[in-house]
C-alpha cells in the first residue's frame, strides 16, 4: 500500500476531507473514514483494535509529518520533468506541436506549458499571461504551503473551541455545586439557631429547680422537694415539648404563607407589557407564557424585568401536551438558547414578544417524527413566519429519539424524532427532549389523530 493513501478508502491524502490523522497506537487513517467508523459504532483501530475514545476525528491530532512527506513529495514531482533557467534545454519537456524545441513557459490563461513559437503563435503576450516554468513551479509550491497554514488555522481553531466549551461546562458544575452548599449553609444555621433556644429554655427550667432545691434544709422537706423536683421535671418535659412543637407550628406556618403568596413575572418589550404566573413545584420554578391580559393583583410578589432565561446558553422548556380536553402529560426539553433557532423556541414556549406556543396544535407525523408547523399570534390568528430574520443552518450526522430540529431556514416549524435514524444528514437540531418523551411516543401512536394534539400550556424552568 503507498504511503501516500489511505489503507481504507485507498484515496490519496490531502489536505480537506482526506487529510491524514494518527490514532493513539500510531496507526493513520483519512480524516472521512475515521469519521464512518465512529458514526457506525466503532472507536477502535481498523488494524490492531486499540480503542482510541475520540468521538470526532477532529479530536485526534494531524500527521503533520506524513503531511510534510507528501508536501516535499508534489514539489519534486512538479520539478522533475522541468528545469529552471539554469539548466541545459535538453532537460525540459520538448512541445509536442514543434518537434526538438523545449517547452520554456507555462500560460496561466489556458493553463499549458508551451514553447516560444507557441507563445508568439498560439499564446501571444497580448491575449495570454505567460511565465516561466520555474515560475509557474514556485507559485504552485506557495499555494500548497498557503493550504497547509489554512488548515492548521482550522484545526488550532477547532481545538481553542472544544477547550472552551470544556472550560464553560466545568464552571457550570462548579456554580451549581456553590449554589447546593450555600443552601445547606442556611438550612444548618436555622436548625442550630432553633436549637439553641430549646436548650435556652431548658437551662432555665434547671435553674429554676436548683434555686427550689437550695432552700430544702431538712429530711422531711428534701423528700418534700424530691416529689417537687419530679413535678418540676415533669413540667420541664412538657414545656420543652410545646416549645418544639409551637416551633414547628411557627415553620408549618411559614412555607404555608410563602406558598399562597402569588408571584407573578413580567418583561417589557417594545413598549409592552406582558405578565405571567410563577409557579413552584417541589424544587422546580416554572415560569408559564407570558400575555398582555395577565394582570398581577397588587398585593402579588411582583418579579421585575426577568430576562427569563433568553442570555444563558442553555434553557429547559416546558410544555403540557392535550388531547380532546385531556392532558397528556408534561415533555421537558433542553433547548441551545446560543442558536437562532433554539432562541426563537424559547421566545414561543415564552410569549415574550407577543407570538406564543400556548394553543398551538401539531399538524403532521410520520413513521420517525411528529411536527408542529405554525403558532398562536396575540390577535389569536396563525402563523409560521420566523420572529428571528437571521438564521444559520448548521448540519449533524448524528440522530436520536427526542432531538428536535426545524422544518426549514425561514419558519418556525419544527419536526421532534419519535425514532433512532442512521446515515442521515439533519440540519439546525436545537434541542432534545430530556423528560417526558413517553408523551410524544404516546402521541406518535394510533390512539390519537396527531391534529388533535394541541399545547396546552407551556413556559421555561427559571434558573435559582
Amino acid at each position: 500500500m503507498d504511503q501516500s493513501e489511505c489503507s481504507i478508502c485507498d484515496n490519496a491524502f490531502d489536505g480537506v476531507i482526506h487529510r491524514p490523522r494518527t490514532l493513539p497506537c500510531g496507526h493513520g487513517f483519512c480524516t472521512q473514514c475515521i469519521d464512518t467508523c465512529i458514526h457506525r459504532g466503532s472507536k477502535t483501530c481498523p488494524i490492531c483494535r486499540e480503542n482510541h475514545g475520540a468521538s470526532s476525528a477532529i479530536e485526534l491530532p494531524v500527521s503533520f509529518l506524513l503531511e510534510d512527506l507528501l508536501h516535499k513529495a508534489a514539489i519534486s514531482a512538479a520539478q522533475k520533468g522541468v528545469s529552471d533557467s539554469t539548466h541545459e534545454e535538453g532537460s525540459l519537456a520538448i512541445c509536442p506541436k514543434h518537434k526538438g524545441i523545449p517547452l520554456y513557459f507555462h500560460c496561466n490563461s489556458h493553463n499549458i506549458k508551451v514553447c516560444h513559437r507557441c507563445a508568439v503563435i498560439d499564446h501571444p503576450p497580448t491575449a495570454c499571461h505567460l511565465i516561466s516554468i520555474g515560475e509557474e513551479i514556485n507559485q504552485q509550491s506557495q499555494i500548497v504551503t498557503v493550504q497547509r497554514q489554512k488548515h492548521a488555522l482550522i484545526d488550532t481553531e477547532n481545538d481553542l473551541r472544544m477547550l472552551l466549551q470544556k472550560n464553560i461546562n466545568d464552571l457550570t458544575q462548579q456554580k451549581q455545586k456553590k449554589k447546593n452548599l450555600e443552601r445547606e449553609i442556611v438550612q444548618i444555621n436555622q436548625e442550630v439557631l432553633r436549637n439553641e433556644k430549646t436548650q435556652e429554655q431548658i437551662n432555665y427550667s434547671i435553674q429554676e429547680c436548683q434555686k427550689k432545691g437550695k432552700s430544702i434544709e431538712t429530711i422531711e422537706d428534701n423528700l418534700k422537694a424530691a416529689a417537687i423536683h419530679q413535678d418540676i421535671a415533669k413540667e420541664c418535659e412538657m414545656a420543652t415539648a410545646e416549645i418544639l412543637q409551637s416551633l414547628k407550628w411557627e415553620e408549618t406556618m411559614r412555607k404555608e404563607l410563602n406558598m399562597k403568596k402569588e408571584r407573578y413575572a413580567q418583561v417589557e418589550r417594545n413598549g409592552t407589557r406582558r405578565s405571567c404566573k410563577v409557579l413552584t413545584e417541589g424544587e422546580r420554578t416554572f415560569i408559564l407564557s407570558l400575555s398582555k391580559e395577565v394582570n398581577p393583583p397588587c398585593s402579588a410578589k411582583l418579579i421585575q424585568e426577568v430576562e427569563l432565561g433568553l442570555n444563558s446558553s442553555i434553557s429547559t422548556v416546558w410544555m403540557d401536551l392535550s388531547a380532546l380536553g385531556r392532558t397528556l402529560g408534561r415533555v421537558f426539553i433542553s433547548v441551545m438558547g446560543d442558536r437562532a433557532h433554539g432562541r426563537q423556541f424559547i421566545m414561543l414556549a415564552l410569549g415574550s414578544n407577543g407570538p406564543t406556543l400556548k394553543g398551538a396544535t401539531f399538524a403532521a407525523k410520520n413513521s420517525g417524527y411528529i411536527g408542529l408547523h405554525e403558532y398562536v399570534t396575540e390577535t389569536w390568528s396563525r402563523s409560521h413566519e420566523p420572529i428571528i430574520t437571521t438564521m444559520r443552518t448548521e448540519h449533524y450526522d448524528a440522530a436520536s429519539r427526542g432531538m428536535i430540529f426545524p422544518v426549514g431556514v425561514d419558519t418556525t416549524a419544527f419536526w421532534i424524532m419519535t425514532k433512532n435514524w442512521t446515515n442521515t444528514r439533519y440540519y439546525g437540531y436545537f434541542g432534545s427532549v430530556i423528560n417526558g418523551m413517553e408523551v410524544i411516543d404516546r402521541i406518535a401512536s394510533d390512539e390519537y389523530d396527531v391534529t388533535d394534539i394541541y399545547i396546552s400550556e407551556c413556559g421555561i424552568v427559571l434558573s435559582d
